[in-house]
């Protein structure tokens, strides 16, 4: 979520953080974090998130796992791999972006086999870890 649509990206969430202090009648400088966890409420970036995973998730079938690309027993072997991307269309693709952040989530959620389920604990994750932007995701 860089670029142009990074900018508008935050001044939604910016708007999502007003709604959400007058929601609760606390002032515009308070930190809405706390609050949108009190509040179970997913901030924009988050439901990107989310719904970038689900989409990989959903089409695992179509994405190749680093144990396919090479016999080496690593950590990350059960990784999707990550393609080598030239252009900068493809390095913010959804395929791109969503299997980087696939990556990053706990093996105890990528275990999970049912997808309902998995979706459900996604959810559940990213209510715990409030994320204003997919960089603090990834560097989490």
């Amino acid at each position: 979520m860089g670029g142009a649509g990074g900018e508008l990206t935050t001044k939604i969430l910016i708007i999502q953080k007003r709604v959400i202090s007058s929601m609760v009648g606390v002032s515009s400088r308070t930190s809405c974090r706390q609050l949108f966890e009190e509040l179970n409420i997913l901030t924009l970036v988050s439901l990107y998130i989310l719904a970038v995973i689900c989409y990989i998730r959903k089409h695992h079938q179509y994405v190749e796992l680093n144990s396919n690309i090479h016999t080496y027993n690593t950590r990350r072997k059960m990784d999707i791999h990550i393609r080598l991307c030239s252009t900068d269309l493809f390095k913010r693709s959804v395929i791109n972006i969503g299997t980087k952040l696939y990556n990053k989530l706990p093996g105890s959620i990528i275990g999970i086999d049912s997808y309902k389920t998995f979706k459900k604990e996604l959810k559940s994750f990213l209510l715990l870890h409030i994320f204003y932007s997919v960089e603090e995701f990834v560097t989490m």
